[in-house]
């Protein structure tokens, strides 16, 4: 049984993940499965940043200490939030809060890449 080592990725990753399998797919003369050219329109609409963007607004997140987790980052990095209302949405499931200057932290390192 083959393991796989999954983690998360951002709109821009998996957008490039397809259309990198979607070129080789299409030098073998196979098409991607429906699942995976619905997942690559929807990534190719809705990615905001370019892979090397991501990468650098992740781990300038990372850095911030709050204990941000890896998919709050990521999704932050997905729907770059613009308000502090926004933020509290990606948080809405947690059970702590973080306060306005935390999160205008926040949105002040996404406001770079936006």
């Amino acid at each position: 049984m083959k393991v796989i080592n999954e983690k998360y990725a951002s709109l821009s990753e998996v957008k490039k993940i397809l259309e990198d399998k979607e070129k080789k797919y299409s030098k073998e003369g196979k098409e991607l499965l429906y699942e995976q050219r619905r997942a690559l329109e929807h990534s190719q609409r809705h990615a905001k940043l370019k892979i090397k963007d991501v990468r650098e607004l992740e781990k300038k997140l990372g850095e911030l200490d709050m204990n941000l987790t890896e998919e709050q980052i990521i999704k932050m990095c997905d729907l770059l939030p613009e308000t502090v209302d926004d933020v509290r949405a990606i948080f809405a499931k947690e059970r702590f809060r973080y306060n306005e200057g935390e999160i205008k932290k926040i949105l002040d390192i996404i406001a770079q890449y936006r």
